[in-house]
């Protein structure tokens, strides 16, 4: 899955535990402060902002975003070599492998 659909729907979530947690009358210990600090209105606001608002714009940007750039023929497609039970194939394969070896520097010092 895309990484940017994976991080709008954790904004998702988030944004909606915290509006659950506000309009079930909890308050925690940032929305007590701001109350305190700024007054009811306007430190219910600034909450809203902060802990509603801005993650379901991080969502919806983040979603569109993931959802612009999802490739669906990945999803397709089959990465998966076929099962090869023949043993042409693995004396094809040794062969690459043994070809494929190249030869060891001697005098190269790695680490130095």
């Amino acid at each position: 899955m895309n990484a940017h659909i994976v991080f709008g729907l954790f904004a998702l979530y988030v944004a909606a535990i915290s509006l659950w947690l506000v309009l079930a009358g909890q308050q925690d210990t940032l929305l007590a402060l701001l109350r305190q600090f700024w007054g009811r209105t306007v430190g219910h606001a600034l909450y809203f902002v902060a802990r509603v608002a801005l993650p379901i714009l991080i969502c919806v940007i983040c979603l569109s975003w993931g959802i612009r750039q999802y490739d669906a023929t990945i999803a397709f497609h089959n990465s998966d070599p076929p099962l090869q039970l023949n043993i042409e194939y693995y004396r094809n394969l040794r062969l690459m492998l043994l070809m494929d070896k190249s030869p060891e520097p001697v005098d190269v010092i790695y680490g130095a």
